[in-house]
């Protein structure tokens, strides 16, 4: 049950539809955000990237490797713009208003299933596979619920609809045994979320961090750890960083070099998780003090079929998606 239309072509198309009309014929403004080729030295002219973020705990990575100079060196200046959803970022991606962005594998495959030419470059972060180690959960407050099984009947707050949060919630909701259908899912950002749960409005909401940690210390609890639930013996690739395969063309040396100062974030982050939770308060606002309770997702810069498959399949199981290419078709490697 749904009471937000959240048709995936609806949300996507219309959107893009919109930012189309409002960019109008010409797209010769910023153009110093592309343009003149890559090739990674620092000597030659800085180019200003444009990134859609969400603002979830996984992008520290990006403002990590910029403040160590990894897109620096390459000649990448990134400039970070918030959406809600990765799904909400798609359509300034498409237009070129930004080179690249945030989202949940999830959202990228449905827009690939409309014609829409977008690509992934690199992944953003894996579930950790640890019990407690959460990076994303449903949360509750009323004593009543005490698993995800109890949400029946209940209204769950997504951050995207007809998505990959959506897909995590569910299966969680059927582990325990429950049925997803008669869940009310609506669509709400994180942060009206935590004020949603405490105040009533919702029942439960699937959380990212910083927003697990912030809810939890409005009182809520943990009624599923909804990685754990997917993959129990392993660990899943969470989401991706993606552009299109226009852009590529047009410039293929600034996605090489965007692709491997990201490679270079990821791995920087895991062996120094100290400097990647201070990046965090940057670009959230929070308490530096609760920055140190946040669970860390695993970063790495090498990734596996399995891993990619994790969300996706069970995504085409509820009919969020229609199927799911095979990763090398996915994912954007140099010279392909």
């Amino acid at each position: 049950m749904r009471t937000l239309a959240a048709a995936r072509t609806t949300s996507v198309v219309a959107a893009l539809a919109l930012l189309l009309s409002a960019c109008g014929g010409d797209s010769d403004e910023g153009g110093d955000s592309g343009g003149s080729g890559g090739g990674g030295s620092a000597a030659e002219e800085v180019r200003t990237v444009q990134v859609g973020i969400i603002p979830v705990s996984d992008v520290a990575i990006l403002h990590l490797g910029q403040d160590q100079g990894f897109f620096r060196d390459r000649g990448i200046e990134l400039e970070f713009n918030l959406g809600q959803g990765g799904a909400a970022l798609v359509p300034a991606v498409v237009t070129g208003e930004y080179q690249f962005g945030f989202s949940g594998i999830v959202s990228i495959l449905q827009a690939r299933g409309e014609g829409l030419p977008v690509t992934a470059i690199a992944p953003t972060s894996w579930s950790n596979g640890e019990e407690g180690q959460h990076i994303n959960a449903l949360m509750a407050s009323d004593p009543a619920i005490q698993d995800a099984g109890d949400l029946e009947g209940r209204t769950v707050a997504l951050n995207i609809l007809n998505s990959q949060v959506e897909t995590l919630a569910r299966n969680s909701i059927e582990a325990a045994g429950g049925n997803p259908d008669n869940v009310n899912f609506v669509e709400m950002s994180l942060p009206d979320a935590v004020t949603a749960l405490g105040s009533g409005q919702v029942q439960s909401f699937v959380c990212g961090e910083p927003f697990c940690t912030l809810a939890q210390d409005a009182g809520a609890r943990v009624i599923a750890d909804d990685w754990l639930d997917l993959v129990p013996d392993g660990i899943g690739m969470s989401g991706v960083y993606f552009t299109t395969t226009t852009q590529i063309e047009e410039d293929p040396e600034l996605f090489e070099d965007i692709q491997a100062a990201i490679f270079e974030s990821l791995d920087y982050s895991r062996e120094h998780p100290d400097e990647w939770r201070a990046q965090i308060p940057e670009y959230t606002e929070i308490d530096p003090a609760l920055v140190e309770r946040l669970t860390m997702p695993l970063f790495k810069s090498d990734y596996t079929e399995e891993e990619f498959l994790a969300a996706p399949q069970k995504a085409v199981e509820y009919g969020i998606l229609d199927e799911v290419p095979p990763m090398d078709e996915f994912f954007w490697e140099p010279g392909n």
